[in-house]
C-alpha cells in the first residue's frame, strides 16, 4: 500500500508517496584487464514519487534508495597471500 510522506527535495519539504514495487534485478558483469570478473547489481530498497515535480519530458520525479551488491572473482595470483601477484615484482 502506498504511503504518503514528506521529504526534503531541492531545499524544500515537499509531499511524496512511498511506492510499492516488484523488482527483477539483473547482474552487470565487468571483465577487467587483470583477469578479474566483477558482478554488480543495484537493489532498490525504497522508491518515492515526489508529488508535483516533473522532469523535462513531463515525467513524475522519483527518488530511489538502493544498495549495490558486488561479487568479485579474481585470478589466484591476485588474491592476498599469493606468491607473486600478476604485475608485481618482488
Amino acid at each position: 500500500m502506498e504511503k504518503r510522506t514528506k521529504i526534503s527535495y531541492q531545499g524544500q519539504i515537499v509531499d511524496a508517496v512511498e511506492m510499492d514495487f516488484k523488482s527483477k534485478e539483473e547482474w552487470s558483469t565487468y571483465e577487467l584487464s587483470d583477469g578479474t570478473t566483477i558482478r554488480m547489481k543495484p537493489v532498490a530498497t525504497n522508491i518515492i514519487r515526489v508529488e508535483g515535480q516533473y522532469d523535462a519530458q513531463g515525467n513524475p520525479v522519483y527518488m530511489v534508495q538502493s544498495s549495490n551488491v558486488l561479487g568479485v572473482s579474481a585470478p589466484e595470483e591476485l588474491k592476498f597471500g599469493a606468491r607473486t601477484p600478476k604485475g608485481r615484482t618482488n
